[in-house]
Parts: C-alpha cells; structure tokens; sequence
C-alpha cells in the first residue's frame, strides 16, 4: 500500500496545491489576454471560444459524471490498494466507451455544412476529448494527494505561455492559438496518464472481477446535474455565435473568462474540502459540519469582494485586458459580477452538502430546472440584447439553482446554522469597501482610476476591515504571523 493513501494529507497544503495549479492557468490567461485580444480581435477569439464551447459539450458527455463521482469514491477506497485501482480500471473502461462515442459524434458534427467554416477549428480542438479523459484528475483529488499534477500542469502551462508569445503574432494565428489554448488546459494530462497505466498494469487486475454497471445509475445521476449546469454556462457562447456572430462572443467570453478565472479560486476551497467533507460525514458529524462552516466563510471572504471588485472597475479592467476594442464588455462584466457569489454558494450547496450526503440528486432537480429556465429564455433575449442578454440569463439561471437547493435544505434541517455572526461581519466588510471605493471612484480621482493602485488598495482595505471586525479566520492568521514573529 502506497503511504500516500495512509496517510491523510494537509487540507492546507492541498489548498495550496489546487490555488498553484488553479493559479497557474489563470496567471496564463491574465497575462496573455492583453496581447492574443490585440493580436486575435474580437471576432477570431469568437471564433476559438466558439469551437471550445462546442467541443466542451462532447467532453461533458464522454466524461459523464466521472469528475466528481471519481474523486467521492476514491476517497472511500484510498486505503484500500487493490480496490483502488479496480475502481480506476472500471472507470477508465467507461471513459474509453465514451471517448470512442464522442468522436464518432464528431465526426458528423464536422460535416454539418452550418460548421464549414469551423472546421480545421474543431479537428484541432476536439483533441480536448482525449486529453481531459486519460487526465484522471479526480484520482488525485480523491487519495488527496495532489502534489503530482500540480508539478506538471505548472511546467506545461509555462512552456504554453512562452509558446503564444512565439507563435501567435499575427490575426491569422488564430488556429495555432486554439491548439495552445487546449494544450493550456489539458496538454499535462498525457502525463499523468502515463504514470496512473504504470500503476494499473503493476496491480494485475483480474479482468473478470470487473463490474462497470455498478457506476452507471450514480455517475449518471451526477452527469444529468453537470450537463444541466453547463447548458447555461455553454450555451450562451453556443447561442451568441449562432444568432449575433463572433464578434460577440469575443465581447460576451473577454467578460465571462475574467470573472470564471476568479471563481475558480473561490470554488478551489470547495475542491479541496470534498474529499475530506465526504470521509467526515461517513466518520465524524461534528467535524463535518466544523469544516461545512469554515468552508462557507472562506468562499464568502473571497466571492463578495470579487464581485464588488469586478462591479466597480469593470471600465478599468476591461480597458487594460482588451483596449477599446471591447468597450462593449464592460457593461457585460457589471451584470456577470454577482456570479462570484452565486456560483460559490451553488457549489456550496450543491457539492459540500448535498454530495457528501448522498442527495445528488437534489442538485440534479435544482440545475435541470436552471437549464430549462435558460434554454427557454436565451433563444429570445441573446436575439434581441446580444452578449448582455445572456449574461443576465447566466445570472438569474445560477440564482434559480441556488434558491432551490436553499429551500430543499432549510426544510430537510441541513443549514446546520452555517449562517452566523461571523457571515455577518464578513458582509460588512464587504458594504463597508463597496460603498467607500464606488464613492471615490465617481469623483473621478486619477488615484483611484488607476487599476494597479485601486487592485492593490483593495484587498488590503478589505483586510484590515475585517480585522478591525474581529472576522474570526482572519484574525486566526493576524495572530498567527503576530505569534510566529514573536517566537523568532
């Protein structure tokens, strides 16, 4: 038995680990985004984000919901070798099926005489499918261990960054952008696909103990809910190229990227706390509902501010990232903000406490109801507003999820009064630097304009205020580097 399933990580350093990783990748795309908008325009980096969107729908569904049912049942299985790597082989064998399936789609997909124009786009991009199964991120994730991946998706995702700036120069550069682009997100996956083969073909499973049909019911409970929530994340992209144009999905995918690279590290807390979420609530109910809490106040740290953050400077942001080429983002980023915080409670609701439980199943009602909302709604409003009106369908979708699995759970008793004076202090803080950044901001001071100054004057305001609030995890790490200096 390897020591790493033994022996149960550091939830801190696997925070770590996912913010580096998570980092990396965002650090990737924030640094580039100025010079490939230039480069690219709106209406080529339409193009690449239209085909992505496209080819995300097939990796959807050849991974069925083997992401997050993976990651719950290698936790289970973590300290049990042989029945480890069984699970691995069986969920594999799944993905190999699916995989098959989604480039036979693929290929009528790429005869559809609509797509033409599309297609050296899509042969280049569907590479995607492939790489993100063989990946088996939900392996690392589930033993908790993720020290392996991290290393290597920040040493691709480097020699990515290096590769844009050589290779992408010019508008017609497009296609060679949408290969990095896929190389960005999933080109370390070939990697671990190589070590996770070594691990399976040094276990010498017995083929005939082999029993796929067990994971179908629950990974398709769980891909139901992961399909719903990405008609709406999806299908706005879909939409937007199909009834307004490329151009606009360049406006609508500058905006939405931004605010999608920061909640992805508000929802890397939630990543991070499944694993052990799901051991704690088999194993230890108070501690389970210890970390719930912990958990909640952490993403609420860091969604509400993001929002007022995007809210507030979207003109400045936007200005720097695209040029006035994308003037037409700003407004869509103001509308997009309050995603940080409704995505983060989603999550919240929908993986740290319905998930561990068992109740996928809620989560799949609540997403399902939010897709239909959308699909309802976007045929008419991305026709008539363009990128704007499926931003505010991405909004209220997301609000229409959370609102359902809150009402699920206030009356089944699972809020475990997760909402207290500490949630309350965190939201003051938050109206507190809102209302003294938007009034500076309107009195068009060149101080507070300046997105560097205002970006560095903003976080250290938001802490200080919670620390003059008696926030309890921020003043838990004030008193931690007091006490650490004192010590030295």
């Amino acid at each position: 038995m390897d020591a790493h399933q033994i022996k149960k990580p550091s939830i801190k350093v696997n925070f770590a680990l996912n913010f580096l990783r998570i980092f990396s990748a965002a650090i990737v795309g924030l640094l580039t985004m100025p010079y490939i908008t230039r480069v690219l325009g709106a209406e080529n980096l339409g193009k690449v984000e239209y085909v992505y969107t496209i080819i995300n729908y097939f990796v959807l569904f050849s991974a069925l919901g083997i992401p997050m049912y993976g990651i719950r049942e290698v936790s289970k299985k973590r300290d049990n070798e042989k029945e480890l790597f069984k699970l691995v082989f069986e969920l594999y064998l799944i993905l190999f099926i699916t995989t098959i399936l989604s480039y036979l789609l693929i290929f009528v997909l790429i005869n559809v005489s609509f797509l033409s124009n599309y297609r050296e786009l899509i042969i280049i991009m569907s590479s995607m499918v492939f790489l993100s199964n063989i990946g088996a991120e939900w392996y690392f994730q589930g033993i908790e261990n993720q020290k392996f991946i991290t290393i290597r998706y920040i040493t691709v995702r480097f020699l990515v960054f290096i590769l844009i700036f050589l290779f992408v120069n010019k508008t017609e550069d497009y296609q060679k952008y949408a290969f990095l682009v896929v190389m960005l997100s999933f080109g370390a996956n070939l990697i671990n696909f190589i070590f996770l083969i070594y691990k399976l073909l040094k276990q010498k499973i017995n083929v005939k103990e082999i029993n796929i049909l067990q994971h179908l019911k629950p990974i398709f409970t769980v891909f139901i809910a992961t399909v719903s929530i990405n008609i709406y994340l999806q299908l706005d992209n879909f939409l937007i190229g199909i009834l307004s144009g490329d151009k606009y999905v360049g406006y609508y995918s500058m905006a939405n990227k931004l605010i999608r690279y920061a909640i992805s590290f508000i929802t890397v807390i939630g990543a991070v706390m499944l694993p052990r979420l799901s051991f704690l609530f088999l194993n230890d109910k108070i501690q389970y509902k210890e970390y719930l809490k912990k958990s909640l106040h952490l993403m609420m740290i860091l969604s509400v501010p993001c929002t007022i953050y995007f809210f507030v400077f979207s003109q400045n942001i936007i200005s720097f990232m695209g040029g006035v080429d994308f003037n037409s983002s700003i407004i869509t980023m103001q509308i997009l903000s309050p995603l940080c915080i409704i995505v983060s409670l989603a999550y919240f609701f929908g993986f740290l406490i319905l998930y561990p439980q068992g109740l996928e199943k809620v989560y799949t009602k609540a997403t399902l109801v939010s897709a239909i909302f959308s699909l309802i709604i976007n045929f008419y409003i991305i026709k008539n507003f363009q990128h704007n009106g499926a931003a505010v369908v991405a909004v209220l979708s997301e609000l229409i999820a959370i609102v359902f699995m809150f009402v699920y759970l206030k009356n089944n008793g699972l809020v475990y009064g997760l909402f207290d004076n500490n949630l309350l202090k965190i939201l003051a803080a938050n109206f507190i630097v809102f209302s003294v950044f938007y009034i500076f901001l309107f009195t068009k001071i060149n101080f507070f304009n300046n997105l560097i100054v205002s970006s560095i004057l903003f976080p250290i305001a938001y802490a200080l205020l919670l620390f003059f609030l008696k926030e309890k995890h921020t003043k838990d790490i004030f008193d931690k580097i007091i006490f650490n200096k004192i010590k030295k």
